[in-house]
Order: C-alpha cells, then sequence, then structure tokens
C-alpha cells in the first residue's frame, strides 16, 4: 500500500502549476462638439480600469477603483493594490496620464516591486464634423500566479479587491 501513497504523492506534485495569462487595460476618453448660433455644445468624459483573462471576460472592470480615477496626471500617477483569488500576493497597478487625463504609461508589479509587465498609451483623435473624440488606453499583459486555478469572472462582488492606493 504504501508504494501506492507514494506514487499519488508523486503524481500530484507533478500536477501542472496553473498561470493564467491577464491583460489589464487603463482607459480614458472624452468628446465635445461645437453647435451653432442656438447654443448646445456637448461634452463627456470616461474612464476604466479593466482585467481581462484569455476569453475575454473581465475579472475585474470598475471605472473608479476605490472611487479613485485610475490614472492620475499629477506627481508620479496613480499606484493601487489589488488582492484577491487570483494571485497569492498582492499585486500593485500603476499609471501615469498626459495632462489630458490620458493613460501615458502603465505598469503591474509583484508585492515586493518587480515588474510583472509594462505599457505606453496609445490616443486616438477623430474629427466629425464639427466635433472632436479622443479614446486613450495603456495595456499590460502579464501571468496571474502560480495557482491551480483560473480567476473567476466578475460577477459584481468580483474575486478581486482594491487594498490601498
Amino acid at each position: 500500500m504504501a508504494p501506492l501513497c507514494t506514487f499519488l504523492y508523486m503524481l500530484a506534485a507533478a500536477a501542472p502549476i496553473y498561470a493564467e495569462h491577464l491583460k489589464v487595460v487603463w482607459s480614458a476618453g472624452d468628446f465635445s462638439t461645437i453647435s451653432g448660433p442656438a447654443g448646445g455644445n456637448q461634452n463627456g468624459h470616461y474612464s476604466g480600469f479593466a482585467i481581462i483573462n484569455d476569453a475575454g471576460d473581465a475579472i475585474y472592470d470598475q471605472g473608479f477603483p476605490d472611487d479613485h480615477s485610475p490614472c492620475y496626471n499629477t506627481g508620479d500617477g496613480r499606484t493601487f493594490t489589488i488582492e484577491g483569488d487570483c494571485w497569492a500576493t498582492p499585486r500593485k497597478f500603476h499609471c501615469k496620464a498626459d495632462f489630458a487625463g490620458h493613460p501615458d504609461s502603465c505598469a503591474v508589479q509583484d508585492s515586493d516591486g518587480n515588474e510583472l509587465g509594462s505599457g505606453d498609451g496609445q490616443t486616438d483623435t477623430n474629427f466629425i464634423g464639427i466635433a472632436i473624440g479622443q479614446d486613450a488606453s495603456c495595456v499590460v499583459e502579464f501571468e496571474s500566479d502560480d495557482t491551480d486555478t483560473a480567476c473567476p469572472k466578475d460577477d459584481g462582488n468580483g474575486p478581486l479587491h482594491v487594498t490601498s492606493g
């Protein structure tokens, strides 16, 4: 019986460790229209932050993580920490925006400050008649961690939560 137990233990120890490939997306954009003599100019702004798996499912999706913009254009930008079921130790998410608030650079770090990935922001400007729109994003790809399960989808209660920043 002992050899069977030893074999099962070795089999369990040799099981593959699962690290899920994830994309982190910081996004921002705005639009503005110019109306005629009667007035009625329109404008708006949006901000977003999401962590997405390879299947395209959001495992974290908040426009304002911890009630703050995900990307700052002041100081050194914004860094916040997310913990949860998808990795064993907290991950740090950093984004620095340009003057208009569009993501300019972004990075993901482990809890020790080691960079897991970084990216440069991209901004598209569209002129449509008498209107202008800008969409910007910064994307980082990284591996979740050495876990044995995939990160669950964000169902409103999410597997992840902001703990600082």
